[in-house]
């Protein structure tokens, strides 16, 4: 996964400084478009636009957008036809939350960014280790 978060990290570091910004893929998006690559799960384009509303936590440092990102990806990989009760994403979504917390004490933007960020290559390290979550919780459902 973390080959894959690199990617989306550096996109647009290519470009002269001051439009670098405008090629930046808030942490949600990141984790859909690595996940999307890692697992092969074939998501159009329009998908990952869907998530640009989900960054720095609602843009209001609410729910962590690397948290809404795997959620996404574990929707778009265990969500099944209709009819079905989900049971399958219901155990994705609460294991996700469990794990989640325990590797970053919260899923809140501002308390991740409080106590995981760092100030020189701001969420990069958050996202790399929601990826490690994310791979956790799939090899755990896949074992199921």
């Amino acid at each position: 996964m973390e080959q894959y978060i690199e990617i989306y990290n550096a996109f647009g570091k290519d470009k002269p400084v001051e439009e670098q910004s405008c090629y930046h893929m808030n942490c949600a998006e990141a984790l859909l478009r690595a996940a999307n690559d890692k697992y092969e799960i074939n998501l159009p384009e329009e998908s990952f636009r869907m998530l640009q509303g989900f960054g720095a936590g609602f843009y209001s440092e609410r729910t962590c957008g690397a948290f809404s990102g795997s959620l996404a990806a574990l929707g778009a990989m265990y969500t099944e036809e209709r009819p079905s009760e989900q049971a399958k994403m219901t155990r994705a979504a609460k294991l996700l939350v469990e794990e989640f917390q325990k590797e970053f004490g919260s899923l809140d933007c501002d308390y991740i960014k409080k106590y995981h960020r760092d100030e020189i290559v701001a969420c990069n390290p958050v996202k790399l280790r929601a990826g490690q979550v994310l791979d956790r919780v799939v090899a755990i459902l896949e074992k199921e």
